[in-house]
């Protein structure tokens, strides 16, 4: 679709900023929240965000406080936010939205961020992109320097996250990557965070075979959350810019036709 098939609306609710697309000619099936990773914002939902518009959904792709485009908070107070507090902004989000089925779609650190959401929010359905889980699942939470915002180098980067990545891509997105708040990381994720059966709705777990980050096996994810899982293995962690998004934004807009209610 061209872009004027979209209304494009861009705003701030609270400290998060929210970049919205929405069908222009038909009503939405379902709003989407799109909720980023660690230390990438709104941006990293570029390929997604116009390809689920496209196929009859409103998105809302997120940037959390001091990330891309957001109100930044004092840095003593950024550093102690939590995945538990990303998602009382996505549930704040929520409630700007319009009564349509809610899905909640988040990568990575997202991940984790939408299914703590979804405890409060009942969703129709949740999205779980190379996904944190709780400690549970497994994975390498590995702690960090609590004193700082973590934000690894260029190289380092590169390494854990974009795997197969175009050279443009790769280029426009290293400089937009933020400092990530360390009690994302640090803080535990134990069952009065998030237990199995508290995400009740039908999900998706999205894995990349060339994940260099600490998530753990999304299918062992997928288990965990009682849901379905699809691994494309020539992809990295940031699936969404790669080279394999639009095969696996079929895959997602496949598997919410087939789950959602019909309107």
């Amino acid at each position: 679709m061209m872009h004027s098939d979209f209304i494009d609306e861009r705003g701030v609710v609270g400290d998060c900023f929210v970049a919205s697309l929405t069908p222009r000619h038909t009503p939405p099936a379902a709003d989407i929240i799109l909720i980023p990773g660690s230390c990438h914002g709104w941006w990293a939902w570029r390929f997604w965000a116009p390809a689920l518009a496209a196929a009859g959904y409103a998105t809302h792709a997120l940037s959390m406080p001091n990330h891309t485009d957001a109100p930044s908070l004092p840095e003593a107070a950024y550093l102690k936010l939590t995945p538990s507090d990303y998602a009382a902004r996505v549930v704040a989000v929520a409630g700007t939205l319009s009564g349509r089925p809610l899905v909640l779609a988040g990568h990575s650190l997202g991940g984790i961020v939408a299914q703590i959401a979804a405890r409060t929010l009942r969703p129709a359905a949740l999205i779980a992109v190379a996904s944190t889980g709780a400690d549970e699942v497994g994975g390498r939470r590995v702690e960090v320097d609590p004193t700082r915002p973590m934000l690894p180098s260029p190289a380092e980067a590169t390494a854990l996250w974009f795997a197969d990545v175009e050279p443009d891509i790769l280029a426009w997105a290293l400089p937009l990557l933020t400092g990530e708040s360390p009690a994302t990381r640090n803080a535990p994720r134990g069952p009065d965070v998030l237990a199995r059966g508290d995400v009740t709705c039908p999900s998706l777990c999205i894995g990349a075979g060339l994940d260099g980050s600490a998530v753990p096996p999304q299918p062992d994810l997928a288990n965990w959350l009682g849901g379905d899982c699809v691994v494309f293995p020539s992809a990295g962690h940031d699936i969404m810019l790669e080279r394999q998004a639009w095969a696996a934004v079929r895959q997602v807009i496949g598997w919410l036709d087939r789950t959602l209610p019909a309107a």
